[in-house]
């Protein structure tokens, strides 16, 4: 009899019970306060929910999703009929959005912090009360039932230790997710169910603690409606009057929320997420068409079902290989074939819904990407619950020798460091994902081709008309004007290019300009700036002139008239101060307003260059200088960003943002 039924004084099982709960709440709360805010785009999408709700009372997101720091991908794209605007909504389904904004609206009434204005403090402060301050309780209502099953000593520490510091559930107690609300909810409906088998006359509390946990489950965990149906079955054979009287009621309280604020925000009872492959994920919405367009990375693998299954159990996110510990539960589920009820009963459940549930995922070939980039196999999360109490019967066999407990040690410790390491960054691949992609065995990462030719300057592309005009105006830092352009066609050593006018003004600066001729060949070739731009003094181009008998052919320079171009216009057309070429990266779309008003935006090549320079004011400095490619425009670039800083402080001392004002 345990020392709750009992009614004796706590004896040392309880006190290293209690500690053990303790302790890895005190872990999680660190966690929490030192981990980042908005992690990810998973998370970001129900944090805009919260704010969008209490700051703009709508499911809407688009103001909120503008705001960089807070876009995110998972978003749907959705209007209530034709003749309204397209709206962003999350993806998410909203009852935990939803929950969360009224504890925000609470806490912003308090103590007056909001989201925008004091991000770290709001989040933290919410997922202590959503995450941890449940997972707090949900342990402790764990350890009652393991004590009431009768689970004493070693094996109820153990127990205890791979729930609070051995699961990778904890990762994600540090940040907004619907996977660790769903597993605090199975926790308690499971202790509740052990009360009711171990009990001669259940209690009717217990009957509703069941309903509404299990339909809460269902709630966060869409593919978990099995198990709300599992445990209404359950119920039904203890006592049916207690079902319909207390299961029931209770049930339908979370599912009743579920489907009127999905009502509110979809105009219908399914959920956006079940929208995945649809128009509503994928689209064009101002000129840039949605990240499902084509997803990248993870998001893009083509994995066969076997290669996926592998690393869903032994591999870079495998539920054995992260977390050994549950290599028990496996021979704990056929040691409890003989057990009592309560250890069929459950055990069945958790057989049947890992199976079905871990089958569901493996029949989604569309959708390989393990719950994207994430530090665990996040949408198995809840089923941890079940193999906690799956492992039961192994601990206890194993705690009867010496080498039995080594071996629960070596793998709950080796579980605890899986939790440990991603234990701030759940958003983020997990050590043996990076161990493995390291040794080059895995590499989901989107292949980004080098440019051809390599690339030494801003321009992208050489003009071949005449009168090509563009202009560039500097929006960060000095108030300056480039502007390129094409005047006449000349021949040079057989090949035609042009003589291009750049002129740089600034207000309250004399201006600088020079006739360049951008040399076709050495361009193509991918050399160097300074080989391929070169300069026609004004008197060479007279002598040109005069010699040219047809003003209509390409004037002819011989390649003696030609000098090297001035430093600071190759300066500026580098955009760096010595030479360096740029490296490609994924494209970008940038936004503008048309000529008559309609918005829209430009699919850019990304280019990025870094050098080192020796500053007379700051000493050593680093110049990064960040491109937007566009072949649209008559030279290519539509806008560049360059970032100066000190190699000593690591602090930003100057920034130009220029973009170009001829946009189509």
């Amino acid at each position: 009899m345990s020392s709750e039924t009992s009614g004796r004084v706590p004896n040392s099982n309880d006190r290293i019970g209690y500690a053990i709960i303790v302790l890895a709440t005190l872990m999680l709360i660190n966690a929490v306060l030192s981990s980042g805010s908005l992690q990810s785009a998973n998370d970001r999408s129900r944090w805009c929910t919260v704010w969008s709700l209490v700051e703009r009372g709508t499911f809407q997101i688009d103001e909120i999703d503008a705001n960089p720091k807070w876009s995110t991908i998972d978003k749907v794209r959705h209007r209530q009929s034709e003749t309204e605007p397209y709206h962003f909504y999350s993806s998410k389904p909203p009852l935990l959005s939803t929950i969360v904004a009224a504890l925000y609206w609470v806490e912003k009434n308090l103590i007056g912090y909001n989201l925008i204005d004091h991000t770290d403090v709001v989040c933290r402060t919410l997922l202590l009360l959503v995450n941890v301050l449940p997972m707090f309780l949900a342990l402790l209502s764990l350890r009652k039932s393991l004590r009431l099953i009768g689970m004493t000593g070693f094996p109820l520490w153990i127990l205890l230790a791979a729930a609070g510091f051995g699961s990778m559930l904890n990762p994600f107690l540090t940040t907004l997710n619907n996977h660790t609300p769903a597993a605090i909810a199975v926790i308690f409906c499971l202790s509740a169910m052990v009360r009711v088998i171990q009990s001669p006359i259940p209690s009717r509390f217990d009957f509703a603690i069941i309903g509404f946990t299990a339909a809460l489950t269902c709630c966060f965990e869409l593919p978990a409606a099995l198990f709300g149906v599992l445990a209404f079955l359950f119920v039904l054979k203890f006592d049916w009057r207690k079902a319909a009287v207390w299961f029931v009621p209770a049930a339908l309280v979370p599912l009743v929320a579920f489907f009127v604020t999905n009502i509110i925000c979809t105009g219908g009872i399914k959920p956006f997420y079940a929208y995945y492959g649809t128009d509503k994920y994928v689209y064009v919405h101002e000129g840039v068409p949605s990240y499902w367009t084509n997803p990248q990375g993870i998001d893009a693998n083509t994995e066969s079902p076997v290669v996926y299954a592998m690393h869903c159990l032994i591999g870079h996110h495998g539920i054995f290989s992260l977390s050994p510990i549950f290599l028990l539960t496996v021979p704990g589920w056929l040691l409890a074939a003989g057990g009592t009820s309560q250890w069929r009963i459950i055990k069945w459940m958790g057989i049947g819904l890992t199976f079905i549930v871990l089958g569901f995922y493996l029949t989604r070939t569309a959708n390989y990407n393990y719950g994207g980039n994430s530090a665990a196999l996040r949408w198995m999360l809840w089923l941890i619950p079940f193999w906690w109490y799956g492992m039961i019967p192994a601990v206890q066999r194993l705690a009867k020798s010496r080498s039995g407990i080594s071996v629960t040690l070596v793998l709950l410790l080796a579980s605890v460091g899986s939790s440990f390491s991603s234990l701030s960054q759940p958003w983020r691949p997990n050590w043996l994902f990076a161990y493995m992609e390291n040794a080059g065995w895995i590499d989901y990462r989107t292949k980004i081709l080098p440019f051809s030719p390599t690339r030494y300057s801003l321009i992208s592309r050489l003009p071949d008309s005449q009168g090509s005009t563009s202009e560039w105006v500097q929006s960060i830092g000095r108030q300056r004007k480039l502007r390129l352009e094409t005047r006449l066609p000349v021949l040079i050593d057989g090949s035609e290019a042009f003589i291009v006018n750049l002129q740089v003004t600034s207000a309250g600066d004399p201006s600088q300009a020079v006739d360049l001729v951008m040399l076709p060949d050495g361009f193509q070739r991918g050399e160097d700036v300074s080989v391929w731009l070169k300069v026609v003094s004004a008197d060479n181009l007279a002598i040109a002139v005069a010699d040219s008998n047809d003003q209509g052919k390409p004037l002819v320079v011989d390649g003696s008239m030609l000098s090297d171009c001035p430093k600071w216009a190759l300066d500026i057309l580098r955009g760096l101060p010595t030479s360096r070429a740029f490296n490609s990266a994924s494209p970008r779309y940038l936004k503008y307003t048309r000529w008559d008003g309609e918005k829209t935006a430009l699919k850019c090549e990304r280019g990025a260059s870094r050098v080192q320079f020796v500053d007379p004011e700051f000493g050593k400095c680093w110049q990064r200088c960040d491109v937007y490619y566009c072949d649209q425009l008559p030279f290519g670039v539509a806008q560049w960003k360059i970032t100066v800083t000190s190699d000593a402080t690591k602090e930003v001392i100057r920034e130009e943002l220029w973009t170009c004002q001829q946009f189509p």
